[in-house]
């Protein structure tokens, strides 16, 4: 059954490692077959990248999103790469072909396997100074509720890029980090890295609501607060950023 893989990356990749430790992966299986080619569909709309068993797939991609889900990082943190990096978008099948289904925590360094050897791309990472938010615990202590059995790592969201009405933050089993990386992803906070400083090592279950719209900003820290006992606070930090050094359209076959 395929496993759309977009959602599931926040979990498995959003440990939020230095990006030389991301780099300096050797994935131990490859990609036996792979095909790309460019989609001139003009539709701006992807599907993300999806597991079925030994094969990954993905449609209308920009070459921008898979290096955000091959290593993990934000938008914000890919720095350089050629014009057509956002705009031209491609579809990719691969496959191990070894009969062991692709588990998450080894899709992240076959995806950049197969970006270095049919988009020849080579990164480097750099550690810039930047204002960001620290996810840390509030005054008062958390209000979390530890997740009993094996955790889940899930996640859901509703009405989360809303104009108005009540934005939800669903999490089942999930570690701090990956609520960190959630928080990043919405609408209010894109181009701000949050880390987790909670020092909080369990997984959780958590429910987070908050006003969605123009005070979505303001309500979802406050919310965070109220209902989690958790706070952002605005910081300077070292941030790895990964650095596009080359990276060529692939030959379609």
């Amino acid at each position: 059954m395929s496993v759309r893989v977009w959602h599931q990356l926040t979990l498995a990749l959003a440990t939020f490692l230095p990006l030389s430790t991301s780099l300096a992966q050797q994935p131990a299986r490859h990609f036996e077959i792979s095909a790309v080619r460019e989609n001139r569909s003009g539709s701006e709309h992807d599907n993300g990248v999806n597991i079925n068993g030994t094969k990954i797939a993905a449609t209308n991609l920009s070459l921008r999103i898979m290096i955000q889900q091959a290593y993990g990082v934000l938008d914000f943190q890919i720095i350089g790469g050629p014009n057509w990096l956002s705009t031209a978008r491609f579809d990719l099948q691969a496959d191990t072909g070894d009969g062991q289904p692709v588990s998450n925590a080894e899709f992240g360094p076959l995806l950049q396997q197969l970006l270095a050897d049919r988009f020849h791309l080579t990164v480097h990472h750099e550690t810039r100074p930047m204002k960001e938010y620290a996810l840390t615990v509030a005054n008062g202590g958390p209000r979390l509720q530890a997740t009993t059995g094996q955790p889940q790592n899930s996640m859901q969201g509703i009405n989360q890029n809303g104009t108005q009405g009540t934005a939800k933050m669903i999490g089942t089993g999930i570690p701090m980090s990956a609520l960190a990386y959630r928080i990043a992803q919405q609408r209010p906070f894109r181009g701000n890295l949050v880390i987790d400083k909670t020092g909080l090592t369990g997984f959780y279950d958590i429910t987070l609501e908050w006003e969605a719209g123009d005070n979505a900003a303001s309500s979802l820290i406050t919310s965070l607060q109220q209902q989690l006992g958790l706070k952002l606070v605005y910081e300077k930090m070292p941030v790895d950023v990964l650095v596009i050094d080359h990276a060529e359209k692939p030959s379609e076959n």
